[in-house]
C-alpha cells in the first residue's frame, strides 16, 4: 500500500495512473507535475480531462495542460486554479484517467499497464522469466523481471530490450551477462 490508502482505495481498477502533482509553480496557480510518462503529449495544447484523486480518497474531474519548465520540469495548469494557494491544496493529488479514454498507441508503442505479465526471452528463444514491474526513472526506466535466477532489472533501452510485441506478450532482450551462459 502507498503512503495514503485512502488514495490508493479511491483509484478504480479500470484506471490508468498518469502522474502526480507535486509541487506549486508561480503566482498564477500553476503546478509541477510528475507524469510516468514524461514525452507525453496527452496533456500539450488543449490537455485531457482526468481524475484528480486526492490523499484523502476525494475525487474531481479536471481538465490538466502542461507545458515544459526549466530543466526537466513539467509544468502544468488544472482548469479553474488561478493562485498558488489553490495549486497547494492539489499537492499529492494522483491524476487517473480510465483505460477507455486513453488514446489507442502507434504500432510501435505500448502503455507500461501493457508489459506486465509478458514473457521475457533472449534473442536465441531462451525465456528468461516474467516482466513484474516498470520502475519509472528520472533518466531511463527499468523493467523488473521475475526469472530463475530471482528478480532481475534491466533498463528499458534500445541496446538491452530489442523488441515488444504486445499481441503475442512476448519482450526480447539482451540478457544482463551474468544470466549468459
Amino acid at each position: 500500500m502507498g503512503r495514503f490508502p485512502k488514495q490508493e482505495h479511491a483509484i478504480h481498477a479500470d484506471e490508468v495512473r498518469l502522474g502526480r502533482v507535486n509541487g506549486v509553480f508561480g503566482v498564477r496557480g500553476e503546478v509541477r507535475l510528475f507524469l510516468h510518462n514524461r514525452d507525453s503529449t496527452l496533456f500539450a495544447a488543449d490537455g485531457f480531462e482526468v481524475t484528480l484523486v486526492s490523499p484523502d480518497g476525494e475525487r474531481l474531474r479536471r481538465k490538466v495542460v502542461s507545458r515544459s519548465g526549466a530543466g526537466k520540469r513539467i509544468l502544468g495548469r488544472i482548469d479553474g486554479v488561478s493562485d498558488p494557494g489553490s495549486a497547494r491544496s492539489f499537492m499529492n493529488w494522483e491524476m487517473v484517467c480510465s483505460e477507455a479514454d486513453l488514446p489507442v498507441p502507434d504500432d510501435d508503442e505500448y502503455y507500461h499497464r501493457d508489459l506486465i505479465g509478458m514473457t521475457v526471452q533472449d534473442p536465441d528463444g531462451h525465456v528468461l522469466g516474467c516482466l513484474t514491474d516498470v520502475l519509472v526513472g528520472e533518466v531511463v526506466d527499468c523493467w523488473q523481471i521475475e526469472s530463475h535466477e530471482g528478480e532481475l532489472i534491466v533498463p528499458a533501452i534500445k541496446d538491452v530490450v530489442l523488441s515488444v510485441d504486445v499481441a503475442a506478450g512476448l519482450v526480447v532482450i539482451v540478457p544482463p551477462p551474468n544470466l549468459e551462459e
